[in-house]
């Protein structure tokens, strides 16, 4: 992960398309009889940040990930900016989502947008600052708030699995999406959209081998952890779809191979639907990791 906002996840290379900020100070301006004016400091300017943000059909739903946005930014809350290095960058409201269709269907529903968020330094009370996450002590005699707590325990480390196998499935669903519409191109050319089976096979394995491990890290956490038994349940699930789409795979010819693949491909739209509703739990999650809170 490259960065989180709040509980909004960022990838570096499917997400982040960009990063301004922008810092200052203010000086009051002093006029003089007969010469130049002076200036005195006053104090720093509030610090401010635009996100260039890029969604893309092939790796999430860009209309869902836009209504997170407008969902954060309504929700007139302060957020934590965190890098996947630990680097905290201090507390941030969201002012303004600025977002451009790019390719949409016939039908109207976007495949890929760019978006623009951007934000403003969130001070608070001066009296009680706004601590980091993950945050346990202050350093004595200073304001720097510091020691960033990992948890010793095993939950950490089952949802680091759990939401990284569920991520790489999603990757490779989107692939094997994308395989499958090129072969159904060749429906009417049966011999060679056989060709095709063995690949489409192989990019299935890398769907449900990870879907199955994701599955296992989130059971094993049973009730520990909130959302765990929905993400289990889910990726469960589209693991045993997947699995079916290989059944109706594996024994095609020449003469259902169009049929097979147009229930191939309703079953990886299922998963995916499946993996998509999940998928604010797995951001959230992996926001939780990031920012040191499990």
């Amino acid at each position: 992960m490259f960065a989180v906002l709040g509980n909004i996840e960022f990838e570096l290379i499917t997400y982040w398309d960009g990063f301004e900020a922008t810092f200052g100070v203010d000086y009051a301006e002093h006029a003089r009889i007969e010469g130049k004016p002076g200036l005195q400091f006053v104090g720093e300017k509030l610090d401010e940040i635009q996100i260039s943000l890029a969604f893309h059909q092939h790796y999430c739903v860009p209309d869902v990930e836009l209504a997170r946005l407008r969902t954060a930014m309504k929700a007139h809350q302060a957020l934590a900016l965190v890098f996947g290095n630990g680097d905290y960058r201090g507390w941030f409201v969201i002012t303004e989502v600025t977002a451009v269709s790019q390719q949409t269907d016939t039908t109207g529903n976007v495949w890929a947008l760019t978006a623009t968020v951007s934000l403003r330094e969130y001070i608070g009370d001066p009296k009680n600052p706004l601590k980091p996450p993950a945050i346990k002590t202050a350093v004595p005699g200073t304001g720097t708030l510091t020691g960033a707590v990992p948890s010793p325990s095993g939950v950490a480390s089952y949802v680091r699995e759990g939401v990284n196998y569920a991520k790489q499935a999603q990757s490779a669903l989107q692939g094997a999406m994308s395989a499958v519409r090129i072969a159904q191109k060749m429906k009417d050319n049966p011999t060679v959209a056989l060709t095709r089976v063995p690949g489409l096979l192989s990019q299935l394995n890398t769907v449900a081998g990870p879907l199955g491990k994701s599955s296992s890290a989130f059971s094993a956490l049973g009730e520990a952890l909130p959302g765990a038994i929905t993400l289990s349940r889910a990726t469960g699930q589209a693991a045993t779809t997947i699995q079916q789409a290989q059944g109706a795979l594996a024994s095609v010819d020449s003469n259902n191979i169009a049929a097979a693949l147009g229930t191939v491909s309703g079953q990886l739209n299922a998963a995916s639907t499946t993996l998509t509703q999940v998928s604010p739990t797995l951001s959230e999650m992996a926001a939780k990791i990031t920012v040191r809170s499990l």
